[in-house]
């Protein structure tokens, strides 16, 4: 127990830090702005750039993992979208819901426990997560808020809009540089590979700082309890069951298997409230998203008890 407790207290602390510093007024909502983007625009790239361009791509690919996430992911998604809608949701509302159902928060919180529960390897894990999560996750997200706004605008132009949103992304920017040195495409120089180590730690830690001081001012009076609670069980108990049963049946080992559990078992990523506020939904999405990481200390723990590697 005192091993779980060394790994999921670094991460929780530094969350509550977050929220303590912004709610004692430490920080303005514009230099939290600052943060968040350096986090978005450089750290997390640096990260994803990193986690390819240091290894092999034999050595960061496995596809028992890849494809059991990106099940796992997908069908949750559908399953919170679908459920949404037939219990008379807004379409946007119900688009978001399969947001909460089904993608994790890899980069702030799942990528932090893995690294210090597995080293080094974490980062290839993170990096196909990034694939999943972006290509199979975000990018259909994007095309139902557009269709839910009822501007009659024709599919060429949803998934032009969409396909701008997610390609001008710096995480997926990142991508293609880091396998042009995972394939061997070309040496790493070193410089090239501390640098972006030493922004990749240091955006791990923000991140988390971020997570906390977005969530003060977050309150759960107005919201309810129904619809918060089933987003909470369809993200902490249906992805990582369809996670499980899909991992097993595509015979990942016991690393790939924690790794994989870790991540489902992981809270709702900021993007949940942040699409929320933009779209009218504010009140909704912080709620359940505040509801979502506390519970995910459950999951989270039991994960950690069971399948950890010695």
């Amino acid at each position: 127990m005192t091993a779980i407790f060394n790994i999921i207290a670094p991460v929780f602390l530094m969350i509550v830090v977050g929220y303590a510093a912004m709610r004692r007024s430490l920080l303005t909502a514009g230099q939290l702005e600052g943060i968040g983007k350096f986090v978005l625009r450089i750290g997390m790239p640096m990260l994803v750039f990193n986690a390819l361009a240091t290894k092999p791509f034999a050595q960061t690919f496995k596809p028992e993992y890849f494809f059991a996430y990106s099940g796992a992911s997908v069908l949750s998604f559908v399953a919170g979208w679908q459920n949404s809608r037939l219990r008379g949701l807004h379409p946007t509302l119900a688009a978001l819901n399969g947001l909460g159902f089904g993608m994790s928060n890899s980069g702030f919180v799942g990528y932090p426990l893995l690294l210090m529960a597995l080293g080094s390897s974490a980062g290839g894990y993170y990096a196909m997560n990034v694939m999943t999560e972006n290509l199979l996750i975000c990018l259909p997200l994007f095309i139902l808020l557009d269709l839910s706004q009822g501007q009659h605008r024709s599919w060429g132009q949803v998934l032009r809009q969409a396909g701008k949103t997610l390609l001008t992304n710096p995480i997926i920017q990142a991508m293609p540089v880091g396998l042009v040195f995972s394939f061997g495409l070309l040496p790493l120089p070193v410089f090239a590979e501390r640098i972006s180590g030493m922004l990749a730690s240091s955006s791990m830690t923000l991140a988390l700082f971020m997570i906390g001081a977005s969530l003060c001012g977050i309150s759960l009076r107005d919201c309810k309890p129904a619809d918060m609670l089933l987003v909470a069980a369809g993200k902490l108990m249906l992805f990582p069951l369809l996670m499980f049963v899909l991992m097993n049946a595509l015979g990942a080992d016991k690393e790939t298997l924690f790794a994989g559990m870790l991540f489902a078992a992981a809270p709702i990523p900021s993007l949940y409230p942040l699409f929320g506020s933009m779209h009218g939904f504010a009140k909704e999405t912080s709620g359940t998203m505040l509801l979502v990481t506390l519970l995910s200390l459950i999951p989270i723990s039991l994960v950690l008890y069971v399948w950890q590697p010695v």
